[in-house]
């Protein structure tokens, strides 16, 4: 499909920027091969045809003609039968895809598909860069699909517009109106409903995406709609081919509807994007590079638990009828005015702020932002005077940018809190981030707030890997809660939301992503730091340390952490962070020991 060809195209980008003089094929579809057009990355696109899929000798013939070239490196990101034969018929050294059963034998490398998103950039891009992990090692470049028009295509399209009355100066809206199929396509009456919307909020002129044998659906479409949004339809002007298409969408405003092929395509020249995606579609395998403002896009289960099934089986494809019905214009519409106009249509009670307290963060401030985006309506960042580029970044986004003295984790936490417009809060270090099920997870709340604050499970990324077990998995922290009911609490630098008496507290499904250490030297460093600052809070407290607090405590630490909690589990990584954890409990200890024997003007 056009979306999966064009999302694949990362993979150049990547190779390239590794491997500046080498030569690299894209065997595709042969019906795709427009989006791939001029891209100057391609050295040689090698079209798949109808005919090879059904003629024996013409598939035969297409396997030897990619042994021929006796690649090094042959990544099948469709992984299938008949892809799986061509990469196994190829020779090369390295033959990778993801793993299935009935293709294993066809490959050197296999990986299984991510089933969570870990960046902004979707399950989509994240699984196929997955796929040079053999070949690039530690390659954290992402990028974005490109398609490559050329002047004379743009320019044609903008004649064409002008042939059929629109003048440049006119806002133009692109609509989506059909999906690939009838389970991939929003109710026609309830699109028509959005299209009068639109209309009657930005007095645009529409042009439908479609080719002439679904003309008589798009007519349906049209009678559907209101007598002035009927006016306004240019029905008559399509793309006669995907790079006219393509072009035509260039000149407008964004592109409206349906996710799918239209939507990536729309994206890939840099035009915005709203779409609307069928309830047996899991969103965070598409949702790629989404960020509010120039990129949007709804699901019913932003909306309503109706507890899917995302599968293309034919029993999940065959509910999606049933589940449209439920997927009502009044649920999309305040997300739509929105992106079309800026304005926000929920009541303050329904909206949230978000707060990130920050000291020299320019390594992680971008990404804890980015996913906040989809979902606060408020992000607060609240600076100690950072010396570093987290200002310069943090101006890049629609946030506000306070700073005040560090007078402690805790008093930093609830002064962002206290900053914030919204009662409702969402609450990250600048090195969290939400996963995109927890957006959706936190979004269903606008309609559905029911308890006073919500747990979340904490993913932990420690040098690289993530972890499964000791005392950092699940780690389920409360950073979701109304301000009137919770506060920062706990002995600094270990700060925990504490409730108010009688408070309901409720889990939330999803993640969020913490990048803990990138290397041992750091977390040691971390722990010296941390370990002092306990040590002093310990010491206004009245705490005493005795021998049992310095020997016995971090025995028990690690025994719990590495064993009872199956740390080893998590292999080395996880017997350096249960003796870390142990060293930390020890070296805690020690200091508020030293400082008890110290006179107190010495602490």
């Amino acid at each position: 499909m056009i979306g999966d060809v064009l999302t694949s195209t990362v993979l150049f980008e990547v190779l390239r920027n590794h491997f500046p003089n080498a030569e690299l094929h894209y065997l595709v579809n042969s019906h795709t091969i427009p989006v791939l057009e001029n891209n100057p990355i391609i050295d040689k696109i090698i079209p798949f045809t109808n005919e090879m899929e059904t003629s024996k000798s013409k598939f035969k013939k297409l396997r030897e003609e990619v042994q021929q070239e006796k690649y090094d490196v042959v990544i099948d990101t469709y992984a299938k039968i008949s892809s799986a034969w061509i990469a196994k018929s190829s020779g090369a050294k390295y033959r990778i895809s993801y793993k299935k059963w009935y293709t294993q034998f066809a490959y050197t490398h296999t990986f299984s598909r991510h089933t969570m998103s870990l960046s902004q950039a979707g399950l989509a891009i994240e699984n196929r860069l997955m796929l040079l992990s053999p070949i690039l090692k530690n390659s954290t470049h992402i990028c974005k699909p490109k398609i490559y028009l050329t002047e004379a295509e743009i320019a044609n399209a903008k004649k064409t517009l002008q042939h059929y009355g629109i003048s440049p100066t006119e806002k133009v809206f692109m609509i989506s109106a059909l999906g690939s199929n009838e389970f991939k396509t929003y109710p026609l009456p309830y699109l028509a409903e959005l299209l009068d919307y639109i209309v009657e909020k930005t007095d645009c002129k529409l042009l439908f995406n479609y080719i002439p044998s679904q003309k008589p659906q798009i007519e349906s479409l049209f009678k559907l709609c209101n007598s002035k949004t009927q006016k306004k339809i240019v029905l008559d002007l399509y793309g006669k081919s995907l790079r006219e298409f393509m072009a035509l969408t260039y000149h407008c405003e964004a592109l409206i509807g349906n996710e799918g092929g239209a939507v990536n395509m729309a994206k890939a020249i840099g035009i915005k994007t709203f779409s609307i995606f069928c309830p047996w579609i899991k969103k965070e395998a598409w949702n790629i590079f989404e960020d509010r403002n120039n990129n949007t896009s709804v699901h019913l289960y932003d909306f309503v638990d109706y507890n899917p099934v995302f599968s293309n089986k034919k029993h999940a494809r065959q509910k999606a009828a049933a589940n449209y019905q439920l997927f009502k214009p009044e649920l999309i519409i305040p997300k739509l005015h929105e992106f079309l106009t800026g304005e926000n249509l929920y009541p303050s009670s329904k909206r949230f702020s978000a707060t990130i307290i920050t000291l020299n963060e320019e390594r992680n401030i971008a990404r804890c932002i980015e996913s906040l985006l989809p979902v606060a309506d408020d992000i607060v960042v609240l600076d100690s005077f950072s010396t570093d580029k987290t200002e310069e970044i943090c101006k890049q986004y629609p946030v506000r940018f306070l700073q005040q003295k560090f007078e402690g984790h805790i008093q930093q936490k609830n002064a962002a809190i206290d900053a914030a417009k919204y009662e409702k809060v969402i609450s990250l270090d600048a090195d969290e981030a939400l996963n995109k099920e927890l957006q959706a997870a936190i979004l269903r709340l606008k309609n559905n707030w029911v308890k006073d604050g919500y747990y979340v499970k904490r993913f932990n990324n420690y040098c690289g890997q993530w972890i499964y077990h000791s005392d950092w998995y699940p780690d389920r922290k409360l950073r979701v809660f109304d301000r009137n009911k919770a506060r920062w609490g706990g002995i600094n630098p270990h700060d925990t939301i504490q409730m108010q008496p009688n408070s309901k507290t409720g889990k939330l499904n999803g993640s969020i992503l913490h990048w803990v250490h990138k290397t041992y030297a750091e977390h040691s460093l971390k722990v010296h730091k941390f370990s002092s600052i306990s040590a002093k809070e310990y010491y206004k407290l009245g705490r005493k340390s005795g021998l049992f607090d310095i020997l016995v405590k971090p025995s028990w630490t690690f025994f719990k952490a590495y064993f009872l909690r199956l740390g080893f589990l998590d292999g080395f990584n996880g017997l350096i962070i249960c003796t870390f954890s142990a060293y930390t409990t020890f070296l805690k200890y020690l200091k508020l020991k030293q400082l008890i024997k110290n006179k107190p003007t010495n602490t």
